[in-house]
């Protein structure tokens, strides 16, 4: 999948986010776009709790 600029404009990270809505905004996005990968410390904690 290649970068989905309308996506990203439309799906901004929101200021300040908690952990759970990094892993909410990163999992969505990778479904959408794939212009960045999730960050190795986020993939640790997603994986600890079982979501991939």
């Amino acid at each position: 999948m290649k970068t989905n600029k309308a996506w990203d404009q439309a799906h901004k990270m929101p200021k300040n986010a908690t952990t759970d809505q990094r892993i909410a905004w990163h999992l969505e996005h990778k479904k959408n776009c794939d212009c960045r990968d999730i960050t190795d410390k986020l993939k640790v904690e997603i994986k600890k709790r079982g979501l991939i």
